[in-house]
């Protein structure tokens, strides 16, 4: 991994146990398990690698995916959440 990644994954971690309130408790090896997982599973759907620090619209998703694994309710995630995923692809399509 990178040191832009763990960069990125740490100000993630950082902004999610701000905003989600998650326990000090709970280890950052979770999060950022989680955190890795939203990325690869939203970025394999779009097709396409993706900067969540500059894409909003990725990050707001990515921390949504780690609200719900957080809560071990993905597949309701992804009924909630497929509208957002199609958006992505558009924005990530390329035509051959």
């Amino acid at each position: 991994m990178e040191f832009n990644e763990l960069k990125v994954i740490s100000e993630l971690i950082e902004d999610i146990r701000l905003e989600q309130q998650i326990s000090p408790f709970i280890d950052d090896k979770i999060i950022k398990n989680f955190i890795q997982d939203g990325i690869y599973d939203i970025e394999n759907v779009v097709g396409s690698t993706i900067d969540f620090t500059k894409d909003l619209k990725a990050r707001s998703l990515l921390k949504n995916y780690v609200l719900y694994a957080n809560h071990k309710r993905l597949a309701e995630f992804k009924n909630i959440y497929k509208a957002e995923y199609i958006e992505l692809q558009r924005d990530y399509y390329i035509n051959s």
